[in-house]
């Protein structure tokens, strides 16, 4: 291996780039990096014991691809990052967000302990057994 490509190799190993493309049935997607357009990568996923989360990815996004031996055919995007276009939600520590672009929002409060979940439209809650609301106090509006 000559000097060149080891440094080319070197400076692929990690690289910022833009989705250019998705396919949300095959769950690939292909980044724009530099002049580079790469080929259909996997879809980064979110795993844990208990759960699987579905979390359709937009073009614009802007990514951290990981490439095996600094060759961005084998890439794999290791992170999201938030840009001017596509900004963060909060700035609040203590707070945790899943903002939706119609208006629905999730958020916990971890300062005041509170949980609040509205709608943009209809909320549909179902249970395949009982739904209990236990509380000091209940309104319903």
């Amino acid at each position: 291996m000559n000097t060149a490509d080891l440094n080319r190799r070197i400076e692929s190993l990690i690289r910022l780039g833009t989705i250019a493309q998705v396919d949300h049935g095959a769950r690939k997607l292909r980044v724009q990096t530099g002049g580079l357009l790469t080929g259909w990568l996997p879809w980064p996923a979110e795993v844990g014991r208990n759960y699987r989360r579905w979390r359709p990815l937009r073009t614009g996004t802007q990514v951290v691809l990981a490439c095996p031996s600094g060759d961005p055919a084998q890439a794999v995007v290791i992170g999201v990052l938030y840009t001017v276009a596509l900004d963060a939600p909060s700035t609040d520590p203590d707070v945790d967000l899943i903002l939706f672009d119609d208006g629905s929002r999730i958020e916990h409060n971890a300062s005041s302990g509170r949980l609040t979940i509205h709608a943009a439209g209809d909320l549909h809650l179902t249970a395949a057994g009982s739904i209990v609301i236990n509380g000091t106090r209940v309104d319903i509006n």
